[in-house]
């Protein structure tokens, strides 16, 4: 019986890729409370409007179709190009929402290009769970794509992975509904592979969500707004403008102000989008702060929260940035930005403290001390591009020859063991 099951998952996996004539469901993000979202992908070679089509939502086993059109919502007025993807969010956005009313993420957020369906009573497309099914259909009715089967039997229930939670939801193993395995579907996100280019328009006799699908841990939203597919163009991933990029702004700073702008390039002329994916928190009085916001379009780095400047909890932010051109995604680059620490004029005052001679620095050779083990020693000119580097193990002294940089004025950002932070000016002539 299970090598029937395989046979047929992998002949429905082989067909889909043969043709690619409609848009296709390409992520499933069922993640905690309302972190929901959907992922629609172009394979064509022709722009696609999305106006055209709906969302529909099998609940628990439902037979098709829905009794109540609130099971459905139409996507709006949008060209979706060629091998790009467009994001629906479950629209759950009121930061003091609580229970069912609970705010999608931030990280989730950024990635939307829409929000759908805030009043449960008026659509519940978007309330999925791990035992429903999706379609992407034609305003008409007809199926795109399923995620999922309908109809009897509904899933039973299944520990799901990476976790000791029991939900109900399909499986990794055959015959994939009866709880056998580790549950998938529920509180992770689901990738569509990129040899399956094409809808499945039939609802399964059996499902097996690994025969088309990749799976990654509950609330994963890095994959959002770019997808991996055979059928796309050959492509160049975007390149940052620097390797780093080092700000330093004041506590007593206002929301809006712009700190910089993080740049990269895409050599086929793609737009490219840019996300904010790790450091951007800091705790204070239990409540998490997000200080910064990224410019999805154009890089650009804003203070959207001045309570989270506190220096005396938190006074420096390593931000890991991507950008994507909706094709692929770049690895993360390091953003830091510093609160109240004077870059070029004084060392950080902090419980980490270095001392650098000579400074001037007349011979090429610097020679640091640090009042703490030392894990890393950087050199940046003052756009915070990254002119040295190098990892220490155990010591707190470290000498260097750096003959090979220009002179000028520089910073050294010496990272300790403990993770704190120490820098300061030094001059090169």
């Amino acid at each position: 019986m299970k090598k029937l099951l395989l046979i047929l998952s992998f002949v429905a996996l082989i067909i889909s890729a043969k043709a690619q004539t409609d848009l296709i469901i390409s992520e499933m993000v069922e993640g905690w409370s309302n972190n929901k979202a959907l992922e629609i992908y172009n394979p064509t070679n022709a722009a696609i409007n999305l106006s055209a089509y709906r969302i529909t939502r099998y609940s628990n086993g439902t037979d098709v179709p829905p009794a109540d059109a609130q099971w459905t919502i139409a996507l709006p007025d949008f060209s979706l190009e060629a091998y790009k993807s467009y994001v629906v969010v479950l629209d759950k956005r009121d930061p003091a929402g609580e229970g069912q009313e609970a705010p999608v993420w931030k990280q989730l957020a950024e990635r939307a290009d829409v929000f759908l369906c805030p009043d449960y009573n008026t659509s519940k497309a978007m309330y999925f769970n791990g035992d429903d099914a999706v379609t992407l259909e034609k305003t008409n009715g007809t199926v795109v794509d399923i995620f999922g089967r309908w109809g009897a039997p509904r899933p039973a229930e299944a520990t799901v992975g990476g976790s000791t939670v029991v939900l109900r939801c399909w499986t990794n193993t055959a015959p994939y509904f009866d709880g056998s395995g580790v549950g998938i579907t529920a509180e992770h996100t689901m990738i569509k592979k990129p040899a399956v280019v094409s809808g499945v328009t039939t609802n399964p006799t059996i499902w097996n969500p690994l025969a088309a699908w990749d799976t990654l841990p509950a609330n994963t939203f890095y994959t959002l707004g770019w997808h991996k597919s055979d059928v796309a163009p050959t492509n160049e991933t975007p390149v940052f403008g620097q390797t780093q990029y080092l700000y330093s702004i004041s506590s007593d700073s206002e929301n809006g102000l712009e700190i910089g702008t993080i740049t990269s390039t895409d050599n086929e002329g793609d737009a490219v989008k840019y996300y904010i994916n790790y450091g951007n928190f800091v705790y204070i009085n239990d409540l998490r702060i997000e200080p910064f916001a990224i410019g999805k379009t154009d890089g650009k780095l804003t203070l959207v929260d001045k309570s989270g400047l506190d220096p005396a909890i938190k006074d420096t932010f390593d931000i890991k940035v991507v950008a994507t051109d909706g094709f692929s995604q770049t690895n993360e680059v390091l953003v830091r930005v510093l609160v109240d620490i004077e870059i070029g004029v004084k060392e950080k005052q902090s419980e980490s403290t270095i001392s650098v001679w000579p400074n001037p620095v007349n011979d090429n050779n610097i020679n640091i001390t640090a009042n703490k083990r030392i894990a890393t020693v950087k050199l940046t000119n003052l756009l915070g591009q990254e002119v040295f580097s190098a990892k220490l193990i155990g010591s707190n002294t470290y000498a260097a020859n750096i003959s090979e940089t220009a002179k000028g004025v520089y910073v050294i950002v010496v990272e300790m063991e403990d993770n704190s932070v120490a820098v300061q000016k030094v001059i090169l002539k």
